[in-house]
């Protein structure tokens, strides 16, 4: 038996998954860096589904005999499914994104998605661009960028969900170009996030009504007591930041050499699948499978849940 598991897992035959998944990450990968139109992917994935279909009714000897050409389409349906997912995962390739109509001249109605952060000289936050004015006109978008918002007396409460208007020009994000140095943009694009503005407090407005989602609100408080613990009990930056992230994915105070290593080693993951969400994923394992308990053959699928 034990001699078994490993060639099970070892052989295509036994877990195609393994052949599929070469194709489907060169997909992700020829389309992140290369940009290529959508429409190119959409047509490789009509024809090739379109030939493994006929491909079934060929007669059984001509079917062995092609089964290479077959295989070729199957790699390419995957590379063309890797491709499409990660271009309709990119906000820049939404028909709404707010990078379709900007210019200079218009304002910009923002919604906070999360709390502002103390920082050196700024405050920062996450925000996300619901409107756009022009001539008088709200055009709705979407999209994310980062508000830094400088320490003044005069600033006023800001919150999550605080709706803001401005009429300051975006900044697109840049890296600082150092060779090797870790790659913000990239980073702040696999968050949906494109553009950044500096804002004082003469430069922007607070709208009323606040936008915002219920489960929203009801965890920024929770987080925030979890936070303020771990600042009492870490003094080291860079620990604090890390415990920070694994422990409840909260990534603001994450030391950016840090996170570049973790790239570099290939274990970026750890910080990205926090301890809070591999708990909520075994809760909600150990209740899907809680009805196995009475099974007699099958109890050997419940999860232990009694730590």
């Amino acid at each position: 038996m034990r001699t078994c598991l490993p060639r099970l897992f070892i052989s295509g035959k036994k877990t195609p998954f393994i052949r599929l998944f070469p194709p489907f990450a060169t997909g992700i990968i020829v389309q992140w860096y290369c940009q290529v139109p959508l429409f190119f992917w959409w047509i490789l994935l009509a024809a090739t589904a379109s030939f493994i279909f006929i491909f079934f009714w060929v007669a059984f000897f001509q079917r062995f005999r092609l089964g290479w050409l077959n295989g070729i389409s199957i790699s390419l349906l995957f590379i063309a499914i890797g491709a499409l997912l990660t271009g309709y995962n990119d906000i820049r390739h939404h028909a709404q994104w707010f990078g379709n109509f900007y210019k200079e001249n218009v304002s910009i109605i923002v919604s906070l998605n999360e709390p502002p952060v103390e920082k050196a000289k700024s405050f920062k936050a996450e925000g996300s661009v619901n409107y756009i004015l022009n001539d008088g006109k709200a055009q709705q978008v979407k999209g994310k960028i980062i508000l830094y918002f400088k320490k003044d007396s005069l600033l006023p409460e800001l919150d999550y969900g605080t709706q803001l208007v401005f009429h300051k020009s975006l900044q697109e994000i840049k890296n600082a170009g150092n060779p090797g140095g870790f790659d913000y943009k990239r980073y702040a694009l696999f968050q949906g996030i494109t553009h950044q503005v500096y804002l004082k407090p003469d430069e922007f407005e607070i709208i009323k009504g606040k936008r915002t989602n219920f489960f929203q609100r009801l965890f920024y408080p929770t987080t925030e007591k979890v936070l303020s613990m771990l600042r009492a009990n870490i003094k080291g930056e860079k620990e604090l930041g890390l415990a920070e992230a694994l422990l409840i994915g909260y990534k603001n105070d994450l030391d950016k050499t840090l996170v570049q290593s973790y790239s570099n080693t290939g274990v970026v993951h750890v910080i990205a699948i926090s301890g809070l969400h591999i708990g909520l994923i075994y809760w909600l394992l150990v209740q899907l499978l809680r009805p196995l308990q009475k099974l007699k053959y099958a109890r050997w699928l419940q999860p232990p849940d009694d730590h």
